[in-house]
C-alpha cells in the first residue's frame, strides 16, 4: 500500500519549488467533538450575514461612520471597486480556545477573502480516508457551472495546488480551469531565470533540498497543464456562466486586470468572492462593533446570529493615535497588524503580526506610533491564544515525530449554497513551533480534521 506521503503527492499538489506535501504530515487525522462542528456552521451564518449587510449599508451609503472605517487610507482607486454578488466563500483562520469547562472554542482573527490550500485540503482528506467534503460541495455549488481561479502572478506558487483541485472537481463532476495574470509560459521562462519564486518565500525561508526552477514541465509530468486556461495570452473579455474564484487581494492586479473584472461583473459571471475592496481589508473586522452593523446582522438571523458572530471574532479596532493611550495600558492583551493594501504584501499570512505580550514596553510603544503613521490602515485586536498541543507527525524520512507544545490554528472553508444553508469543509489544523513566523510552512505539522 502506497505511504501516506506518498498519496499526498499523488494528487498532484506542490508549492513553488517543491513537488508534492511540503509541510511535516500528522500521523493521523485531528478529532473533535461534533458540537463544534455545529458552532462552525452558526459561525457561518453569522459571517455571510456580516457580509450582506455591511455590503449592502456601504453600497446605500447609510453610514458615514461605517464609511469611514472601510475607506480609511484605502487607495481612492481602489474605493471606486465595491462589486456585486454575495459573498459565497470564505476561510476564516481559527483560533482553538479553551474554555473553562475544557471545551475547544473556535475565535476566527482572520476572515481570509482570497484563501489557498483548497488543494491540499483536499489532498490530506484523500490521504487520510476520508470524506472528500471540499471537492464534493464545490461541486455542488457550481451547480453545473465552470470554476475560473483567476490569479495574481505574486500569488503564482500555489498554482500547482490549485490545478490539482481542479482536477479533483473533475473526479466528482465538476470543471475547473486556471488563469493568473501572467502567461503561463512567461511565469516558466522567470521561474527557470530565478526572478519568481526565490525563497525566502511564504513558508519557505530559505531553499531547501530537492528546490525546482521550472514550471512547465513539471505540470506536463503531473498532467496538470490540461487544467489550464487554454489561451493565456490575453484574458477573455466573456467567461460567460463560470462561477470565479479571486486569487489576490484588488491592489495586486493592475487596471487592466480590473477593468476585465469589472466587465465579467456585468454579464453573466457569479463571484465566490466578489472584487469589492472591503472584502480585501481586516477593518470588516472592526465593523461587527458598529451599531448599525449589529443591527443589520440581527435583522437578518435574530439576536442568537448577533451573538453566534460576537462567540467567533474577537474584539477589533482600526488603529488611529487617539488609540494609542488605551493599547499601552492594556499591552498584554492586544495585537496590532496590517489590514491590507500595503505594497509589501505584509497584510497577510502574519508578516506584520506584533504581540503585546512579547514585547517590552519600549517596543510596543514604538510599534503603536510607527504603525498608526503607516499610509495603509492598521488594527489592532484582542489577543486570542490558541490552544498548545503535542502532535505526532512524519519526518522526511517517514519516520514518526512528535512536535511539542505547538501553537494550533483551525482553517475551515465556509461555503454558502443555493438553499443558504453553510457548508463546512476541508477543514485542517496546522500546528506550529512558531519559528517560521507564520502558521503553516516547511516546519509544520498539518493534519485534516474529523468531527467526532
Amino acid at each position: 500500500m502506497p505511504s501516506l506521503r506518498q498519496r499526498l503527492n499523488k494528487t498532484g499538489i506542490g508549492y513553488a519549488g517543491l513537488d508534492g506535501v511540503w509541510w511535516r504530515p500528522a500521523t493521523t487525522p485531528f478529532s473533535l467533538p461534533a458540537t463544534l462542528r455545529a458552532e462552525l456552521v452558526e459561525c457561518g451564518r453569522a459571517l455571510f450575514a456580516l457580509f450582506d449587510g455591511v455590503t449592502e449599508l456601504y453600497r446605500a451609503g447609510q453610514s458615514e461612520r461605517l464609511q469611514h472605517l472601510l475607506t480609511y487610507k484605502v487607495p481612492g482607486s481602489l474605493q471606486q471597486l465595491v462589486g456585486s454578488g454575495r459573498v459565497l466563500a470564505v476561510r476564516p483562520d481559527f483560533q482553538l480556545c479553551l474554555t473553562a469547562e475544557g471545551h475547544y472554542r473556535p475565535v476566527a482573527t482572520e476572515l481570509e477573502i482570497c484563501p489557498s490550500a483548497q488543494g491540499f485540503a483536499h489532498a490530506m482528506q484523500v490521504a487520510y480516508g476520508l470524506a472528500p467534503d471540499l471537492a464534493r460541495e464545490t461541486v455542488r455549488l457550481l451547480a453545473g457551472r465552470p470554476l475560473l481561479v483567476v490569479g495574481a502572478r505574486s500569488w503564482s506558487p500555489f498554482l500547482f495546488e490549485q490545478l490539482a483541485f481542479c482536477r479533483a472537481l473533475e473526479a466528482h463532476g465538476g470543471e475547473g480551469r486556471v488563469l493568473y495574470d501572467r502567461p503561463l509560459a512567461l511565469l516558466d521562462e522567470e521561474v527557470r531565470a530565478e526572478r519568481r519564486w526565490r525563497p525566502p518565500l511564504f513558508g519557505v525561508p530559505v531553499r531547501p533540498p530537492g528546490w525546482q526552477s521550472e514550471l512547465l514541465s513539471r505540470l506536463r509530468a503531473a498532467d496538470l497543464q490540461r487544467y489550464w486556461w487554454p489561451d493565456d495570452s490575453r484574458w477573455p473579455d466573456d467567461v460567460g456562466e463560470a462561477v470565479i474564484f479571486r486569487f489576490g487581494y484588488l491592489n495586486l492586479f493592475d487596471r487592466e486586470a480590473l477593468d476585465h473584472f469589472a466587465a465579467w461583473q456585468a454579464s453573466r459571471a457569479t463571484w465566490l468572492n466578489p472584487p469589492a475592496f472591503f472584502l480585501d481589508s481586516k477593518t470588516l473586522l472592526a465593523a461587527t462593533r458598529l451599531p448599525i452593523v449589529r443591527e443589520t446582522v440581527r435583522a437578518r438571523l435574530g439576536a442568537s446570529g448577533l451573538q453566534a458572530l460576537d462567540r467567533c471574532l474577537p474584539e477589533t479596532v482600526l488603529l488611529a493615535p487617539e488609540q494609542c493611550e488605551q493599547l499601552t495600558a492594556e499591552q498584554p492583551e492586544w495585537v496590532v497588524k496590517l489590514a491590507g493594501f500595503d505594497d509589501g504584501e505584509l497584510a497577510w499570512g502574519g508578516h506584520s503580526l506584533t504581540v503585546g505580550a512579547e514585547c517590552s514596553a519600549v517596543e510596543w510603544r514604538r510599534v503603536l506610533t510607527q504603525y498608526a503613521a503607516l499610509p495603509w490602515p492598521v488594527v489592532a485586536q484582542r489577543a486570542v491564544p490558541s490552544t498548545r498541543i503535542d502532535i505526532a507527525f512524519l519526518d522526511e524520512h517517514d519516520q514518526p515525530r512528535r512536535l511539542p507544545n505547538g501553537r494550533t490554528r483551525l482553517r475551515v472553508f465556509l461555503l454558502r449554497q443555493e438553499d443558504d444553508q453553510v457548508a463546512v469543509c476541508g477543514a485542517h489544523v496546522t500546528v506550529s513551533d512558531g519559528s517560521s513566523g507564520v502558521a503553516e510552512g516547511l516546519e509544520a505539522v498539518q493534519a485534516p480534521v474529523v468531527f467526532t
